[in-house]
């Protein structure tokens, strides 16, 4: 049986928007923007500029390709007119380097609480997200990575009102879990909580078993203090993890997914890169995703 949960309240002081200035990382901008005013953080906008050496300073920038910088800070100065922008509190940073080395030394260097990026579509998102740019921040940022992706309609989120927490009882799923209670408490917000049962190749009374234990796994993780409009739902599903994810999310209309994450190295589980590359492609909300210890 899972350990019984206790809720401790999430901050969000610092939030890292990483941006390409594309369609999607505004639509991330838009969600960085809600989260900001809710929990009062700061907020950092962090563009890299890669094919140059990774130098923190600005000292970089006569090294640069002609059009780089003035193109990035062209595009960094339309981004800040944004008028919810200008009323919080919020720093740019444009260093040289690869993406990944350049979040990760913010991360590190200003003690980011959330990572907040966007992806691209079809016709790059393989590029960008596999064994590259996305999967390196899902599977190594030390803190929790909001993904909005090229499905996600646009945001204007006042606060979450559809939660869907997906759990494969994993050392990751379970960090991801505390942000799904402290998330739908602060706001007011329905919960559903699913696992996902990949063999279905036994016998109905097998099936029947497995469902009616995991259902309980799933009952005991909900801390007898949690304070919600109604009690969280509870889905044991059979089938593909990822295309489950992303079906119940539909169903019940859900603007946010919560989910853990693997570490590169880590074994197979139930929710190995491929399932996360899939739901991040195809998700209609954005996923909040909460790496393994």
């Amino acid at each position: 049986m899972a350990t019984q949960v206790k809720l401790s309240r999430i901050a969000i002081s610092k939030i890292l928007l990483a941006t390409d200035f594309s369609p999607e990382s505004k639509n991330a901008l838009r969600c960085a923007i809600s989260l900001a005013k809710r929990y009062e953080s700061k907020l950092f906008l962090a563009h890299a500029i890669s094919g140059a050496a990774s130098l923190p300073t600005a000292d970089v920038w006569p090294a640069l390709p002609d059009l780089e910088q003035p193109n990035a800070e062209r595009n960094m100065a339309q981004l800040e007119q944004n008028k919810e922008l200008q009323s919080l509190p919020h720093e740019v940073v444009m260093q040289a380097g690869e993406t990944w080395e350049v979040l990760s030394r913010l991360v590190s260097d200003q003690n980011i609480d959330l990572i907040v990026m966007g992806t691209h579509g079809s016709g790059g998102i393989d590029k960008l997200m596999l064994g590259s740019t996305a999967e390196k921040v899902v599977r190594h940022a030390t803190c929790p990575v909001l993904t909005v992706g090229p499905c996600v309609r646009v945001l204007s989120l006042d606060r979450f009102r559809n939660i869907l927490y997906a759990t494969d009882f994993s050392s990751g799923s379970l960090r991801a879990l505390n942000y799904a209670l402290s998330l739908a408490e602060e706001d007011r917000a329905e919960l559903t909580m699913l696992h996902i049962i990949e063999n279905n190749a036994v016998s109905d009374a097998e099936l029947i078993e497995w469902k009616r234990r995991d259902g309980e796994r799933l009952r005991h993780l909900v801390p007898p203090d949690l304070d919600l409009p109604s009690q969280p739902e509870m889905e044991v599903e059979v089938g593909d993890p990822a295309q489950e994810v992303v079906r119940l999310a539909d169903a019940r209309n859900a603007d946010l997914i919560i989910m853990g994450s693997h570490p590169s190295g880590a074994v197979a589980t139930h929710v190995p890169w491929t399932t996360l590359h899939h739901v991040l492609q195809h998700a209609h909300c954005p996923v909040l995703t909460v790496r393994a210890a």
